[in-house]
């Protein structure tokens, strides 16, 4: 009895046991929850930071203290930027230090997360919102210990920078986009391309058409309904209408969303651009202010949309005046040498602008013309300047009205002199205690590749007289990996008026752009030719090349001479884009026996428009082809001549030949003996069996013995 209940009370811990392996959640307790925190704090310094400025930061977290189960013994913080805005280089920290507050107002469990300068930077557009999502474990070593679960996701949004898009320029128009075009005399609905620096619900866009161009909405309306995620790029649809007496041109369209004026452009095509052909694709200034009085660059983005190639392409402005934009060292006219059917190249002009040109978009005239068009295709670009001539009598401005760094572009890696011009565009009123802080503007490829090289990024001037101007300079290294392309560079002003007895600073930022470069390493790798050629055929000509560079070499061609004909001595290539490598193969038939003798010359334009040429030689022995024979066939001998080196005359040849028949002839007719002798042998065994049925066989020695 006791052994029966024994087992029962086994079989009964054996049954638990298996339950709960099938069923823990049963038997075990709740697991621990957190609940969201909330930001008690967030501070930043400095406290007012600029695009391309670094920044650090410090983030307080709250929880209740009933939110915060005792299990908990660190957090680990993942930190992203959910716009962009900001460049985060460290995105994780783990904390295990958390303070207990008793206060009345203030009780609750806090942790803070310090996030150091060096691993936060400010690159704008927009507000600079940073995005915290936030994980719990039971360890103080995250990696160790086990997770804490959540109810919900914990992920907090703070905004430590009000940026520039945070209020009055939340939307922008995107510059990486092309100009929307649309032909004259036509109506069409054209996508102007927008990209919003935050979430923006419901944002109303009042749309103004230049009525003076003759271009009109189509639309009952001027007034669009649109809504933004951050960083979302999107189209607002305008449906147009271009009167055909409109030039072709790029034209303004004032964009006023919420309350601030946005600047977009859309390209008039005249019609016989609209069928292809060159045109200029878009454009842009280097800077994102053009005062008047001071100085830009201009970039032309030209195009082929048709469907050949057009050569000797000139752009030449038109309506430059003293009064308005004047070009500066330069020819007011430049040239692209070809441009293969989807090709683009870039023009830039230096220009300046008239000090007394007042706020306002002012017009400038392009005029296409090439090989393949005889008359000139005009067109229009606008370039918004801001007046400084209506600043007499109020707070002074400082503008940055020229620079200058050494050339067309600079070189990845290598060290360069930014030279700027300041000037105080208020003729009656001094400026006191300015300081000129110069940084790198980041973009969406990198927080900036400038870094000042042995000098301080920042000048500090006591006094700037009304009018006056300064000139500073500062050295520049740029990264060495950098892409080719522009690159931005801030500049910010922090100064006071003279007249201001309460000593407010004024802050302005100007942006300026510098082309990089990289260096040139385009080469020719092999020029080969096969011999020798016989006089009258064909030998193949092969010239490898290779782009080891990190920019795009354009217009590439080989002109070949030398004393031979080929299919064509004048080639057009086009460009090599960064690390591409192809050859070039042609057929040469020589003039002449001897020796076929060439060169190549290699022409190409490097990232700098410079024109590169590498000669290449080559050579290759040219021989004597066989006579024809009668049916036009080289003669071809089948038998060695007397006095070849075989050492054997016709004759002996012949007596070999004899020898050889005879030798054959007596072969065949001791084959025939030998067979009859066998076959007689045999017929001798078969009568021999019959008579003597016991005798033994003959063995095949005997059998090879002659019976007779």
């Amino acid at each position: 009895m006791r052994l029966h209940k024994m087992r029962s009370l086994a079989a009964f811990v054996l049954t638990a046991i298996l339950l709960l392996q099938m069923f823990p959640v049963m038997v075990s307790a709740e697991e621990p929850t957190v609940k969201e925190p909330e930001i008690s704090s967030a501070s930043i310094l400095p406290i007012t930071v600029q695009k391309g400025n670094s920044f650090e930061t410090k983030v307080v977290f709250r929880q209740d203290d009933s939110d915060f189960p005792k299990t908990i013994n660190s957090v680990k913080i993942k930190v992203t930027s959910p716009n962009g805005a900001i460049r985060v280089k460290k995105n994780e920290y783990v904390i295990s230090d958390f303070t207990f507050k008793d206060d009345e107002d203030d009780k609750g469990r806090y942790y803070s997360l310090y996030i150091p300068e060096n691993y936060l930077t400010y690159s704008g557009p927009g507000p600079g919102v940073l995005q915290f999502s936030i994980t719990y474990y039971t360890s103080t070593d995250a990696s160790k210990g086990t997770e804490i679960s959540t109810k919900n996701k914990i992920s907090i949004r703070k905004t430590l920078i009000a940026g520039e898009g945070s209020a009055d320029n939340t939307v922008r128009v995107d510059e990486n986009s092309s100009t929307p075009t649309i032909v004259s005399g036509s109506g069409a609905t054209v996508g102007i391309p927008l990209i919003s620096g935050n979430t923006l619900e419901d944002a109303q866009i009042e749309v103004a058409v230049p009525t003076d161009a003759k271009i009109m909405l189509t639309s009952a309306g001027a007034v669009y309904t649109m809504n933004f995620v951050s960083g979302e790029k999107k189209y607002l649809n305008l449906p147009l209408k271009v009167d055909s007496s409109v030039a072709a041109g790029i034209y303004p369209i004032t964009l006023n969303i919420n309350g601030n004026k946005v600047t977009a452009y859309i390209q008039v095509l005249d019609s016989a651009q609209g069928k292809g052909g060159v045109r200029i694709d878009s454009y842009k200034v280097d800077r994102s202010k053009v005062y008047s009085g001071s100085s830009f660059r201009m970039d032309l983005v030209l195009k082929n949309t048709g469907s050949q190639t057009y050569h000797n392409i000139n752009a030449a402005l038109d309506g430059l005046a003293t009064e308005s934009f004047t070009v500066v060292g330069s020819l007011d006219r430049k040239s692209v040498s070809s441009l293969a059917p989807g090709e683009s190249a870039t023009l830039s002009f230096q220009m300046q602008a008239a000090s007394k040109m007042e706020t306002g978009n002012y017009a400038v005239g392009v005029n296409l013309t090439s090989d393949e068009v005889k008359d000139a295709v005009a067109t229009k670009v606008f370039v918004s300047v801001t007046g400084t001539g209506d600043s007499d009598g109020g707070k002074p401005i400082i503008i940055i009205e020229n620079y200058s760094f050494g050339g067309t572009s600079i070189t990845g890696g290598k060290t360069f002199p930014l030279a700027l011009r300041f000037r105080n565009a208020n003729t009656s009123t001094a400026i006191q205690n300015l300081k000129i802080s110069v940084t790198s503007t980041a973009d969406e490829d990198t927080g900036g590749i400038f870094t000042p090289a042995n000098s301080s990024n920042t000048f500090f001037i006591s006094k700037l007289g009304a009018g006056a101007a300064i000139d500073k300079s500062i050295e520049l290294y740029p990264k060495a990996d950098a892409k080719p392309k522009s690159y931005g560079i801030d500049v910010k002003f922090e100064y006071e008026s003279a007249n201001d007895s309460k000593h407010e600073k004024i802050t302005s930022t100007e942006t300026i752009s510098i082309p990089l470069t990289q260096p040139d390493r385009f080469e020719i790798t092999n020029t080969d030719i096969q011999g020798p050629i016989e006089l009258g055929a064909e030998g193949q000509l092969a010239i490898s090349y290779v782009n080891k560079g990190k920019s795009t070499v354009y217009n590439l061609s080989v002109v070949l001479e030398g004393n031979f004909t080929a299919p064509e001595k004048n080639i057009y290539i086009g460009n090599v884009e960064s690390g591409a490598s192809d050859n070039y193969d042609t057929a040469l038939t020589p003039l002449e026996e001897g020796m076929l003798e060439g060169k190549a010359k290699i022409t190409y334009e490097d990232p700098n428009g410079q024109t590169r040429e590498i000669v290449k030689e080559f050579s290759c022995e040219v021989i004597q082809g066989k006579p024809a024979g009668p049916g036009g066939m080289e003669e071809e001998s089948s038998m060695p001549e007397d006095g070849e080196h075989s050492g054997m005359p016709i004759w002996g040849w012949l007596i070999v030949a004899a020898v050889l028949a005879g030798g054959a002839a007596a072969f065949i007719l001791i084959r025939r003996k030998n067979a009859a002798k066998k076959q007689s042998l045999l017929d001798l065994e078969d009568d021999y069996d019959e008579v003597h049925p016991n005798t033994p066989e003959l063995s095949d020695e005997n059998e090879n013995e002659d019976p007779s």
